[in-house]
């Protein structure tokens, strides 16, 4: 769980830290904001797609050398994008690269992680998903110093060092399951009752992560695309605020330290928000507790129309961090009751394909809204929408109905 925790909070420093280097990059070359999102938002969309591969290959190969590989594109795609003179140079080294390699960032960790505990999962998911908080707390500031002493280009060499060594080191400690070292799942004991040891390789008892439907089967119920339009929504809004608060923010007048100090306390308030709500919802449920974190994220987002104050900012800061950083280990975990583990890192990684839309849509949104309307307004409201939609969703989060298998008639 540890090697989960810092590979994720390395790769999520990439991924959250986008909005610090906004400003820089489109002042550079002179670039609108549309153009400037559009970066962020390809980018988006790579590491979705790239998600579905990276999620079932976990499944099949396990995560080292997944991860390991993961780690090596970003690295590699930020030291390219260091480089870069021209637009198209920002979409193919940024996008594609680093997108290829941050698909490693959320399904092939959780689904791991998953397979280690039975009792306290969602304790053991909110921990390793924190780091995202994490990074996304740590990143700011000194991206922030760099970029204002060293400049952009040379903060991207600094910063895709040190995350390549951090992830690639962090790949090696990982292992794909418990039965593969002739242990069982923390608090399987009980599940595993009555099973004899495997027969192949004689460790332990056989896996208890083949139970569940196969991602086919997932993809013909309903409970699977709602659960899709769900992440597709919620990330549409996250992503447009985490992209542009920071221009946001300095736009009514405040300075962009004190914007990178917010993206810090976002981060933070996430941290508490993922651990928070991992141990709220094995105790009140996975449903209960999304709810509760749509319903406030909703609230502040639609705020933002009219906060201008730098005291309201950071309550919204707060808020938003604990909200959003709630809600994401909540999917995973409603995905895992819903399907089972057999296949859960080919159908999280696939679900991990609504995050990326919701996030390549949500930048781009926001920048075309603010070039068209010289606000973010409108696409703060559009959030809050979408937001309330999948507060209605939640309903339809139940186990699909499997039809029973027939015993065969007896002669």
């Amino acid at each position: 769980m540890g090697a989960a925790l810092c590979a994720g909070v390395a790769a999520y420093a990439v991924h959250y830290s986008f909005g610090i280097f906004f400003k820089p990059l489109a002042a550079e070359f002179g670039w609108t904001r549309t153009m400037t999102s559009a970066a962020f938002s390809l980018y988006m969309v790579s590491r979705g797609g790239f998600s579905i591969l990276t999620g079932w290959a976990t499944d099949k190969y396990g995560p080292k050398m997944v991860v390991a590989v993961g780690g090596i594109f970003i690295g590699l795609g930020l030291l390219l994008t260091s480089q870069i003179s021209a637009l198209w140079q920002l979409y193919l080294f940024y996008s594609l690269l680093v997108g290829l390699g941050s698909s490693i960032d959320f399904a092939p960790l959780v689904s791991t992680v998953s397979r280690w505990f039975t009792k306290k999962r969602g304790l053991a998911t909110g921990i390793v998903v924190a780091g995202a908080g994490v990074g996304t707390a740590v990143m700011p500031r000194p991206a922030n110093y760099f970029i204002e002493a060293y400049g952009w280009s040379t903060s991207y060499i600094i910063l895709g060092i040190v995350v390549l060594v951090i992830i690639v080191l962090a790949a090696l400690l990982l292992r794909r399951r418990p039965e593969d070292m002739g242990l069982l799942p923390y608090g399987g004991a009980e599940a595993a009752k009555g099973h004899q040891p495997d027969a192949e390789t004689g460790k332990g008892s056989p896996s208890l992560d083949k139970s569940g439907i196969s991602l086919r089967g997932a993809v013909r119920s309903w409970p699977f695309w709602a659960l899709f339009v769900m992440v597709f929504l919620t990330s549409t809004c996250l992503y447009m605020v985490m992209v542009h608060i920071v221009p946001h923010v300095s736009d009514v007048g405040i300075s962009e330290t004190t914007a990178a100090n917010l993206m810090m306390v976002i981060g933070i308030s996430s941290i508490c928000g993922r651990l928070g709500s991992g141990w709220v919802s094995d105790a009140i449920g996975r449903r209960t507790t999304l709810a509760i974190c749509l319903f406030c994220q909703a609230a502040v987002v639609f705020s933002l129309m009219w906060v201008h104050s730098v005291d309201i900012f950071y309550v919204f800061a707060v808020v938003f961090g604990l909200a959003y950083g709630g809600l994401v280990p909540q999917f995973p975990l409603i995905a895992g009751e819903l399907f089972g583990l057999r296949a859960l890192g080919a159908i999280i990684g696939l679900e991990m394909l609504g995050t990326s839309l919701g996030g390549a849509a949500g930048p781009l949104l926001g920048g075309y809204v603010f070039d068209v309307a010289g606000s973010y307004s409108t696409a703060f409201l559009i959030g809050t929408i979408g937001l309330v939609i999948s507060l209605i969703l939640v309903s339809q989060l139940k186990p699909p109905t499997r039809k029973p298998v027939e015993a065969p008639l007896s002669r």
